[in-house]
């Protein structure tokens, strides 16, 4: 059985691949709470062509230890969706592209499945959208 799967694009926009959400990520997948299903890394050329990038081949910032993540390409997210994805990036940047499944959810799909339900459907919120629809519902400042 599987919880709702998600997929996120991370651009880098200089080309180096920095922060501690690598660290973060690989504590969520080691205490169970999401599974990553697919990790791939891609380069947005100057001629615009997005080509998968080997995780020994990127560029990191200081603290960044991306060596959990060798061999985390499974091949689910195939050439066409990284060309597809890519496209959201810039020239010269790199992204990573991840597909996880979100594991906390499990035991409520399973006891809905045990009562005879499934899980239909999944959807997804873009974040920009989700901030629009929140702001759209505070009331009205005073004085603004």
């Amino acid at each position: 059985m599987l919880g709702p799967v998600e997929f996120a694009v991370v651009e880098f926009p200089a080309g180096v691949v920095s922060g501690s959400g690598f660290a973060q990520l690989l504590e969520l997948a080691d205490s169970g709470v999401i599974r990553i299903l697919d990790l791939e890394f891609v380069r947005r050329t100057a001629d615009g062509a997005v080509v998968p990038v080997e995780v020994a081949d990127l560029t990191v910032g200081p603290g960044v230890d991306l060596s959990p993540f060798v061999g985390a390409s499974s091949g689910l997210v195939d050439t066409t969706d990284l060309a597809t994805l890519g496209d959201s990036i810039g020239v010269g940047s790199v992204a990573a592209v991840l597909v996880y499944e979100e594991q906390v959810l499990i035991p409520v799909v399973a006891a809905w499945h045990a009562a005879g339900g499934r899980l239909a459907l999944v959807g997804h919120l873009e974040p920009t959208d989700l901030d629009e629809a929140l702001d759209a519902t505070e009331p009205a400042k005073a004085g603004v």
